[in-house]
């Protein structure tokens, strides 16, 4: 018989080899495929390393890892296997067929409707490290890369470094289900300084979602296409964007209080886009767009809307312009620039109830004031008027202005 360490060595193993194991007190001896003995629970004591050549000790794992109800998944080549697992079975009793776990390098279901995958990290740790890595980290729970490198013409691939699916199923009413949540958990007070365009993160800020372009690479990048897109893939969202009433600092939104729901600097814009096709490109145009441009608080204004009127007023609230509502408005103004010679205008437009006027009405002690041209100054009335006569309105009594032609005016 060969000297134990004289057998030659396997460079790989089925998981069928049998070992001869005994027990720890010695009383059994007893058999187990070696699949069968990396099955058992693990157990190892840190080696207070991190790098191999440190001596940390580290796993690997050349082929796929499936972990929890994933386990039940036979890993085969064809897709159209009898699903074991239980997402399996959901996803192929769809019109997108069983992909997630067929596809994936490592998977990991919950068996008992816990937390599927879990990562955590601590900048204490990391500070705490910086010997043993030789720098200090970014503290990350969980991270993901996706390498969008395939350049064969015709490509399909495309590359999500994170994804994910929430399903509602057919009488699930009492809770709403999320494809994605972040909290913010600020248990140290208020930060120093508030979040601004020009100033984005401040000290000791808790920030929900943060979206960078560049990966905070030096060169050779470019410009990111978007920060967020909606799309249908077929369904379509109901709403885009909901605050909630009680959600931003400073209103409940029933109170008097003001919120900042959404924060930009100058020359930012929102932009509708028209439907139109320019050179092959759909939607290129921009129809409208509203933004500002003002560069001192002093300068600045404000559009508001509150019960029965839209006001504009300067930056202080100290109203300019203000527009009555009304319930049921039948006789309407409307404000046309002027082309060429035409004036520029106000007219009404009366519904079919309306009676078309305009009225101009000072406050108590105010006047009408109107700058023109005048001519033909001390000049005696003409027995008759070409123009025939005007009609006004004065304190609720009927009054006419007789029009002259320009030769009686004397020009």
């Amino acid at each position: 018989m060969p000297k134990f360490n004289s057998y030659e060595r396997k460079r790989s193993l089925s998981g069928n080899e049998l070992c001869v194991l005994a027990e720890a007190d010695g009383s059994m001896t007893v058999t187990a495929t070696v699949g069968e003995v990396a099955g058992a629970p693990a157990q190892t004591t840190s080696s207070g390393q991190f790098y191999a050549d440190a001596g940390a000790a580290i796993s690997r794992y050349a082929d796929r890892v499936l972990v929890g109800a994933a386990a039940d998944n036979p890993g085969q080549t064809s897709r159209d296997t009898v699903p074991t697992d239980w997402l399996s079975k959901m996803m192929g009793a769809t019109s997108i067929g069983a992909w997630p776990v067929w596809g994936a390098q490592f998977s990991s279901l919950a068996r008992y409707g816990s937390t599927g995958i879990l990562g955590a990290s601590r900048t204490s740790d990391a500070t705490a490290s910086r010997g043993l890595l030789g720098y200090v980290p970014s503290s990350i729970g969980v991270a993901s890369w996706a390498v969008s490198d395939d350049t064969s013409a015709g490509s399909t691939s495309t590359g999500y470094a994170f994804y994910g699916e929430t399903w509602r199923m057919a009488g699930a009413d009492q809770e709403p289900c999320f494809g994605l949540e972040l909290e913010a958990v600020n248990f140290g007070g208020l930060p120093t300084g508030v979040s601004t365009p020009y100033k984005v993160n401040v000290g000791g800020g808790a920030v929900g979602v943060q979206l960078g372009a560049g990966g905070g690479q030096t060169s050779g990048t470019s410009d990111a296409a978007s920060g967020i897109t909606f799309v249908s893939n077929p369904n379509a969202w109901q709403v885009g964007i909901v605050f909630g009433a009680d959600a931003l600092t400073g209103t409940n939104g029933k109170d008097a209080g003001y919120a900042s729901a959404i924060s930009m600097a100058c020359n930012h814009a929102i932009e509708w886009h028209t439907p139109e096709v320019v050179s092959g490109a759909d939607g290129i145009n921009v129809g409208a767009f509203v933004r500002s441009t003002v560069t001192r608080r002093a300068d600045g204004g404000r559009l508001e809307f509150a019960d029965g009127t839209v006001s504009v007023s300067n930056i202080d609230g100290k109203p300019m312009f203000v527009v009555q509502t009304s319930a049921s408005p039948d006789n309407i103004l409307m404000v046309q620039s002027g082309t060429g010679t035409q004036a520029a205008g106000l007219y009404a437009i009366p519904a079919a109830s309306g009676n078309g006027n305009i009225g101009l009405f000072p406050a108590s002690g105010g006047e009408l004031q109107i700058s023109s041209p005048i001519s033909g100054s001390g000049s005696v009335m003409p027995a008759t008027v070409g123009g025939g006569f005007l009609h006004i309105n004065i304190n609720g009594a009927d009054y006419r202005i007789p029009l002259c032609t320009v030769e009686q005016a004397g020009g």
